[in-house]
């Protein structure tokens, strides 16, 4: 992929560098972020990698254009074959000043388009925000807000799935995130969307999780990481057993890299940590204890419980997936118009 292009122009190239395109603008971005201690309107760039999210990049984009931190987008968009590129660039058109697109042919990974994305900003806040996830009104702000505070060079938000909770497949994906809360509040957990500031980012290495990998270095190179759980994100967890276990198979093996390379463990690799937080779920989560919720909860321990134990043997196995194998029922569907089908955003 080529650097560069007009605002809102669509260029196409080759495969991105993942490892060290973002280096030569560190000192650049010092300088800026230096002089700028407070945030002001339009001050934070935002870098959306996507993989075929046509239904969702509309509405997600709308959604960014409509914040006040927000100035600069970039839409990294990686071996789409649907109608992702022709709504960015639909969109680019009537924002020319905000909204950039660029295309990779081939995907190779989201670490790439990440890396290249935050290599075309130049504001003192930058915030990754993935295609498939709506940040809630106002979310970006808390998260830039929350990046005010001395020492604090990353920030992230509370993913909360759209699925419906009615159906033992969907029980487990607001399980999930749930857990995931309650874990980020003991040490934080971040991830679908970040912000960042512009003199803590660092190109990121060859890795399958790369807001944990984020969080790694940054908290290796002496800043802290902040969970700000009212900055909510809505996401679609997996509909589908088989989808849900592949999921978790990818981020759970791309953590016991990030260990071994970063000497670094989150917290989801605390197993006491992770037993309690389940059992006080268990306990307060009204009608936990319903024999279908129990039931329930049992069958997404042990499709997580499974899914460790394959990503356990690609880890022995000398196997990381740098480039997820698609999630299909996680991608949005035709999205209304609050997005991803939201009735109380």
């Amino acid at each position: 992929m080529e650097r560069g292009g007009r605002p809102g122009h669509l260029v196409s190239g080759p495969r991105l560098d993942g490892g060290s395109v973002g280096e030569h603008v560190t000192t650049e971005r010092r300088r800026l972020a230096e002089a700028t201690e407070t945030p002001r309107a339009g001050t934070a760039g935002v870098v959306v990698p996507t993989h075929n999210d046509g239904p969702n990049i509309g509405p997600l984009l709308g959604r960014l254009l409509e914040e006040p931190d927000v100035g600069l987008i970039v839409v990294v968009a990686s071996g789409c074959d649907d109608g992702t590129v022709a709504t960015v660039t639909r969109l680019a058109a009537r924002h020319p000043d905000r909204l950039r697109l660029y295309v990779e042919q081939e995907r190779s990974g989201k670490v790439s388009a990440v890396n290249f994305g935050l290599a075309q900003l130049r504001t003192p806040i930058l915030v990754v925000v993935s295609g498939d996830v709506l940040p809630e009104r106002g979310a970006i702000g808390r998260v830039v807000e929350a990046l005010q505070e001395p020492g604090v060079g990353l920030a992230g938000g509370r993913p909360v799935p759209v699925n419906a909770s009615s159906t033992a497949i969907g029980h487990a994906a607001h399980l999930l995130w749930r857990l995931h809360h309650r874990l980020a509040l003991h040490q934080p957990k971040l991830g679908e969307m970040i912000a960042i500031r512009a003199e803590a980012v660092v190109s990121l290495p060859r890795t399958s999780v790369d807001e944990a990998c984020f969080q790694a270095l940054l908290e290796q190179a002496g800043w802290r990481s902040v969970y700000v759980p009212e900055a909510v994100v809505w996401n679609r967890g997996p509909g589908t057993t088989a989808d849900f276990i592949g999921q978790r198979r990818q981020i759970h093996t791309g953590h016991l890299w990030l260990r071994r390379r970063q000497r670094y463990s989150v917290p989801s690799l605390r197993l006491g940590l992770l037993w309690a937080e389940l059992w006080n779920d268990v306990r307060t989560e009204p009608r936990g204890l319903h024999p279908t919720q129990l039931a329930w909860t049992a069958a997404a321990v042990g499709m997580e419980a499974w899914a460790r134990v394959l990503a356990r043997l690609d880890y022995l196995l000398g196997k990381e997936n740098h480039v997820w194998a698609m999630v299909e029922s996680a991608k949005a569907p035709a999205a209304d118009a609050n997005g991803m089908g939201l009735r109380h955003s």
